[in-house]
This record gives structure tokens, C-alpha cells and sequence, in this order.
């Protein structure tokens, strides 16, 4: 029986501001536009260039969404901009707000 090909996760189109850091440098937060969501990761579109591995803090201004993710890939795009893959590293549903 041959393993299934492409995401297991239900990704969602939406849109959104978000902010990106580097853990090891939070105070450099650039602007980043979601472009499509699922519960272990997210597409963004920002103006920075991001390694692969790197890891990031992801927040939004509009929510109390704070958490750390990996960065997959990097694909340059047209305007400057570039498509940054990002790995949650816990789940959407498996986070609390916080205190």
C-alpha cells in the first residue's frame, strides 16, 4: 500500500498581518502576510530573506497568537517579496493564550 502524497493538513486560504523575529534577535520584527494557514504551518509573504532552519517568533498584532515556528523554505516571488514556508512547532489547537 503506497503512503499518501502531498499535505495530510487542510490548508485555508486567509490573510493576515503578522510579525516575524528571529528567536536569537526578537527585537527585529519585520511585517509578514499570511497567505494560507493549516494547524501545523502557514505560508507567508514578507520582504526578507529567511534560511531554512532558521527558527522565528510569529505573533500577530490582532490576536494574542505568540508562538515559535521553523522556517521550511524560502522562494523568491515577484515585487521583492518572498514565500517563506513555516513549521509550527506545536499545533494551533494545542496552544493556550497567555497569562
Amino acid at each position: 500500500m503506497a503512503a499518501p502524497i502531498g499535505r495530510s493538513d487542510r490548508r485555508i486560504k486567509k490573510e493576515a498581518v503578522l510579525e516575524l523575529a528571529r528567536v536569537d534577535d526578537p527585537r527585529l520584527k519585520v511585517t509578514a502576510i499570511a497567505q494560507n494557514v493549516s494547524v501545523r504551518g502557514l505560508r507567508v509573504a514578507t520582504e526578507r530573506v529567511w534560511r531554512p532552519g532558521d527558527r522565528v517568533l510569529l505573533s500577530s498584532p490582532e490576536s494574542a497568537l505568540r508562538t515559535q515556528a521553523r522556517v521550511v523554505y524560502c522562494q523568491p516571488m515577484k515585487n521583492n517579496r518572498f514565500a517563506v514556508g513555516l513549521e509550527l512547532l506545536a499545533p494551533l489547537g494545542e496552544r493556550t493564550k497567555p497569562h
